[in-house]
């Protein structure tokens, strides 16, 4: 009787037991993992951060020139040793802390194996290439829109304001896109443009009248040219779906955007990028000889069949 009471209390113990385990189990599988609880980033509109963009260059203009920093006088008026080396240039101490908060090389080892990476997605495999071009798409907006609206302004010709003011708009379009798939990507997205991009919006501002307008169209041509080959690339080697419909999209707006300022009638061959180099093509027929022809390709499907026929034999 004794004996039964115990194994009727152990058999309640083990069942509590095994109930806190399974709710515990329950509890721990319902959170989410970390990369999964942390926030989706989120980047402000590019139409929004286009005062603080022309602030900044109008700032960096109205800098003056760093002047060479005047000579520290040697304390108590001794003269520095001949070839020795100033105080500040001293190697630091064996296990001393790199200056400035540098980073160890292994941390920055550890980034660019990040950056590297193939990320998992909902839509695909998410590879450097495909995340380079959201950050790409989002850097011309950043700077092309600023352009576009000042030449709506400021312009010699009428086309130019039009067309310029034109693909400003068109951007703002797509940077709403890229900065919704960045978000559900959970790509980090840049706020200001690059050097180079400061650098061309500089030369512009500086010029007036006509020379506005051709050096405006120049850059954005040249710039468009650049990306619009990128953008083909990544459209046609990406496993993420998102990223393909993306590209397409985007596709669609530069090439919009090219013909737009090829329509001005300024984007010369100065606006236009090198040709890309190729092999094994035909020569040109000489003036004066009989133009080339060629048959439907439709009418050459027999002697491709048997052609392939004769080769499997």
């Amino acid at each position: 009787m004794r004996r039964a009471r115990i194994a009727s209390v152990a058999t309640v113990v083990l069942s509590l037991v095994v109930l806190q385990t399974t709710t515990a189990c329950s509890r721990d599988s319902g959170k989410p993992d970390a990369a999964a609880a942390e926030p989706v980033p989120s980047a402000l509109p590019a139409e929004e951060l286009v005062p603080r963009i022309v602030a900044s260059l109008q700032a960096s203009d109205a800098e003056p020139e760093a002047s060479d920093p005047p000579a520290q006088a040697p304390q108590d008026g001794a003269a520095p040793q001949d070839g020795a080396a100033p105080a500040d240039a001293a190697a630091p101490a064996d296990g001393a802390a790199p200056a400035d908060g540098a980073a160890p090389a292994d941390g920055a080892a550890s980034q660019d194996a990040a950056g590297q990476a193939t990320v998992s997605t909902p839509w695909g495999p998410l590879s450097p290439a495909d995340r380079d071009l959201v950050v790409k798409v989002r850097l011309a907006g950043l700077w092309e829109i600023p352009t576009g609206r000042q030449a709506a302004q400021r312009g010699f010709r009428a086309v130019t304001r039009k067309n310029l003011g034109e693909i400003a708009r068109q951007h703002e379009l797509l940077d709403a896109e890229v900065r919704e798939v960045a978000a559900q990507l959970r790509v980090p997205l840049p706020d200001e443009p690059n050097e180079d991009q400061k650098g061309w919006m500089a030369e512009i501002s500086a010029k007036k009248g006509l020379a506005y307008d051709e050096t405006a169209v120049m850059r954005l041509r040249m710039a468009h040219g650049k990306i619009f080959p990128a953008i083909g690339a990544v459209r046609a080697s990406t496993r993420n779906t998102l990223i393909r419909g993306f590209a397409e999209s985007a596709a669609k707006f530069v090439n919009t955007h090219m013909g737009l300022l090829e329509g001005t009638g300024l984007a010369g061959d100065h606006a236009l990028p090198p040709a890309p180099t190729v092999s094994a093509v035909p020569s040109t027929v000489p003036s004066g000889e009989p133009a080339p022809s060629a048959p439907p390709a439709t009418s050459l499907l027999d002697d491709i069949a048997q052609g392939s026929h004769h080769s499997g034999q």
